[in-house]
């Protein structure tokens, strides 16, 4: 048993380190460069509506000229409402933080029409060409106040407060906001942003209403020497929620994809970045900012290769993001027909057991097809579904086909002669694929409909909450089935079943906490504890006070230790877990675990479907105790062919309402969670069923 058991692990050992060899050797890239100082003048430039469509006229617009020569990329720029708007977008540039004033504006429904955005205020201007914003003073408090202060106005009292002759200039209203200083003063302004003169200043902001190919050759015809030309769309204002393209050519700026550390995606930047990119220009004086870091460059030999592939992401996301409620909606309606006709048929060959038997095996395969169905929705995204002309029928159809794939392995495969066998298949595949995902860059996730919807700006790497539902279920439910045969009889290798869990726990949990894969502060937390009691149960021991209390320290203590070394890196290094060490432990500014709680409050409490979410482990945690119930009875036959389910999901339940109360959106864990052990509740039990009707008694665990 134990050379086996060495034999087995050595072979799983090798066989990650295998794939994660060729998926790095398939995504190999060039090295991202750091853009280098600045010497000339800066222009920005931000274009409502500005898009970097391909064709024989756009190919020859000034825009695609920058792009030919400069870095490209797909901006996100959400503020603190879902749908961007120009105002807020360059309240945020100024302060460096995500901010809102004014009216927020909700997400554009699929086949509604956007809410407008707020009009933007006309400054007051005065005859030495300066203007001032009489209620900033007002706005600037209700910025600060806020759990996350945005200092509106600190770009324009940097520049205008430092080195002698240096000043901001501005063209336009929306400009305006961006130029102003902490007092809503703005030296140089002009109301007609086509009036404005880029040579007086270091750095001149332009806002323009819509795209004008014959005024942005102009400025690059006209441009000072030597300067950094930044030329973007700065809010979704009137069309829907999407990535924006930007632009940024000049001195020590390399031709490719523009990236940043906030973001670790290669073509995505945020907004935020952009104040980064200006503050850096005032060197040891330029603030460290919660979100934002500066620019860098993933060089390209192609002049155009960069420009579609932003143009393609932004395309992705925005057609995954439509597709997502209805795919999901009509997927589960087939899926239930489907069961339906399946258990309509087993009643209906009633008497006849291998008519009967058959019929449960389509039970189980249309359930084993719904298990499948998240982590294909990762998988389709190795495919470019998103450059045929019709993208949803490519991506719905991929996910689809997938899934079905997925399902006839796990029940097809040599695993299937062990009761639990497709179940491990299943659960194995799921946390493989989005753990190879999270340690080589997201690339799957940061596209799936269950990913992390860098649109919103919720992640852009890292590990989701849906993705760590689905990775978390999977590997806690893997390792109880595996770890199970051990313990078996009363001569059963308790020991080596503890460290199967462990070893399994160890890996998923460094997966998700580790700062340069998963970066998740929660997750930890959440997965210690259930790993724990599902070792402490392999091992035949009882689960404690005194256990108990040393788990949760544990798990404490793993996750301060992760975001220690992640503070040791350095501000711009850090993920999200360093900079909580630093406000929380070093400043005590405990903020951001504010924003988490209030984030989670917003988020259950949206939609009365939403109050029902903490019901499902609440649910699940009752069966699991008194599965002797009624409620109980759909899984009576599970629990007594394959008892370390109940262990698994009793484990799966802990993580679950952990998981709920420490993150932010954890109100989505336990959602996402079950749709991946309901259809695997459904599907073992039709299998159970299956083999009884086919072959006697099943075997169970062997």
């Amino acid at each position: 048993m134990l050379r086996r058991w060495i034999l087995i692990t050595a072979f799983t050992v090798m066989a990650c380190i295998a794939a994660s060899v060729a998926w790095s050797a398939v995504q190999a890239r060039p090295k991202v460069q750091p853009v280098s100082d600045q010497p000339g003048p800066l222009i920005v430039i931000s274009v409502r509506g500005l898009t970097l469509t391909d064709g024989p006229d756009a190919r020859t617009s000034a825009l695609w000229d920058l792009a030919r020569e400069g870095a490209v990329g797909a901006m996100t720029t959400r503020g603190m409402s879902d749908h961007s708007c120009s105002p807020h977008s360059w309240l945020s540039l100024s302060a460096g933080v995500r901010t809102t004033l004014w009216k927020s504006v909700r997400a554009t429904p699929p086949g509604e029409p956007t809410e407008p955005c707020p009009v933007t205020p006309a400054p007051e201007t005065y005859p030495d060409g300066s203007a001032n914003f009489p209620d900033w003073p007002s706005w600037r408090r209700a910025t600060l106040a806020r759990q996350q202060p945005a200092p509106i106005g600190a770009v324009g009292s940097l520049f205008s407060q430092s080195t002698s002759g240096r000043c901001i200039a501005a063209g336009g209203r929306d400009a305006a906001l961006g130029a102003a200083d902490r007092n809503g003063v703005v030296g140089h302004y002009s109301p007609d942003p086509r009036a404005v003169d880029i040579n007086r200043c270091n750095i001149t902001f332009i806002s323009l209403d819509r795209p004008d190919d014959t005024f942005l050759r102009r400025i690059l015809d006209s441009a000072p020497p030597r300067s950094t030309i930044v030329v973007g769309s700065f809010g979704d204002d009137a069309g829907p929620e999407r990535l924006h393209p930007v632009v940024v050519v000049g001195p020590g700026v390399q031709h490719g994809l523009l990236t940043s550390a906030s973001t670790r995606q290669r073509g995505i930047v945020q907004l935020t970045d952009l104040s980064a990119f200006i503050f850096s220009r005032a060197g040891d004086k330029a603030p460290n900012l919660p979100e934002g870091r500066n620019l860098l460059v993933q060089p390209s030999g192609s002049p155009t290769a960069p420009v579609l592939r932003t143009a393609e992401l932004s395309h992705a996301l925005h057609v995954e993001h439509a597709t997502v409620r209805d795919f999901v909606i009509g997927f589960y309606v087939v899926i239930v027909v489907l069961l339906a006709a399946g258990y309509a048929m087993v009643l209906a060959a009633r008497g006849r057991d291998k008519l009967r038997a058959a019929a449960h095996q389509f039970v189980a395969f249309v359930a084993a097809t719904a298990v499948a169905m998240p982590v294909s929705t990762f998988l389709v995204n190795a495919y470019p579904w998103w450059r045929h002309d019709r993208p949803r029928l490519f991506l719905v159809g991929g996910v689809v086909l997938i899934a079905v794939i997925l399902a006839a392995v796990a029940l097809l495969g040599p695993w299937r002669r062990w009761l639990g066998g497709s179940t491990a298949a299943l659960c194995l595949i799921t946390g493989t694929v989005i753990a190879l995902d999270v340690t080589h860059g997201d690339d799957l996730q940061l596209l799936s409909m269950f990913g992390l919807q860098p649109v919103y700006g919720g992640r852009f790497f890292g590990m989701g909450n849906v993705g760590f539902a689905f990775f978390a279920t999977a590997a806690l439910l893997f390792a109880a089935i595996v770890a199970s045969p051990l313990t078996r009889h009363d001569e059963g290798r308790h020991g080596l079943a503890a460290l199967t869990v462990a070893l399994v726990g160890v890996a998923a949990i460094v997966v998700d906490g580790y700062p340069g894969w998963g970066a998740e502060a929660g997750g930890p937390i959440a997965m210690l504890p259930a790993f724990a009691y599902l070792t402490i149960n392999a091992a035949g021991l009882r689960l404690t006070w005194l256990r108990f209390l040393i788990i949760s320290a544990a798990a404490g203590l793993v996750v301060v230790g992760m975001a220690a070394l992640d503070y040791l890196r350095g501000p711009t290094e850090r993920t999200h877990l360093g900079d909580f060490f630093a406000q929380a432990v070093m400043n005590g500014n405990f903020s951001r675990a504010e924003r988490v709680w209030q984030a989670n409050w917003n988020m259950l409490t949206e939609s009365p479907l939403s109050l029902l979410v903490p019901l499902i482990p609440l649910l699940l945690s009752y069966v699991l105790l008194r599965p002797q119930t009624p409620l109980g009875a759909p899984l009576r036959p599970i629990f007594a062919h394959l008892p370390v389910l109940q262990n698994g999901m009793a484990a799966v339940t802990v993580c679950w309402i952990i998981g709920f109360a420490v993150n932010d959106s954890g109100t989505g864990i336990p959602a996402a969670g079950l749709m991946l052990l309901a259809p695997l509740v459904v599907m073992q039990r039709a299998r159970i069923a299956a083999i009884s009707r086919s072959a006697g008694e099943p075997r169970t665990q062997r």
